[in-house]
């Protein structure tokens, strides 16, 4: 968001797209102080808040890890932990669009959460998107935003 704020702004107004926390500086929440979590957490609301006028409550976890004291401190600020069932492999510049797409496909089934990257790792993202969008419609499925998918309030 502050590296990328007309992005961020085209985003926020795109129906089929939501904003979500990820942390401030994408640091391991489960191995930092409590402080160190606070500030990790809190200043991407606050951004959020300064440039759209509203925050999320969803955060998606640094590598996926955390500790109680991070689920408490999430919960305590009214954010939603959001976890991914499929990778999708998008970091790795040696996963092409195809192996992509097909790893995505062969692990598709309801309520799934595909973790992809828009933020420059993900290295075939935009190649792979079209088609794994195209076959998970065909296949019967309807792609909707996490808020949509657990029934929340998009934002706050």
């Amino acid at each position: 968001m502050r590296d990328h704020q007309a992005e961020t702004l085209e985003l926020a107004h795109n129906p089929l797209f939501e904003l979500g926390n990820h942390s401030w500086s994408h640091r391991d929440l489960s191995v930092i102080t409590a402080d160190e979590m606070k500030s990790e957490i809190l200043l991407p609301q606050q951004y959020m808040y300064n440039l759209l006028g509203y925050q999320t409550h969803l955060f998606r976890l640094p590598y996926g890890t955390y500790n109680e004291e991070a689920l408490n401190m999430l919960g305590e600020n009214g954010l939603y932990v959001i976890q991914w069932d499929i990778v999708s492999g998008d970091p790795d510049p040696d996963i092409d669009a195809e192996r992509m797409t097909n790893g995505v496909l062969q692990q598709v089934q309801p309520g799934a959460i595909i973790i992809m990257h828009a933020n420059g790792r993900g290295w075939h993202t935009a190649e792979a998107l079209p088609a794994i969008v195209q076959s998970i419609r065909q296949q019967g499925y309807t792609l909707v935003t996490i808020s949509d998918l657990l029934k929340l309030q998009p934002y706050k």
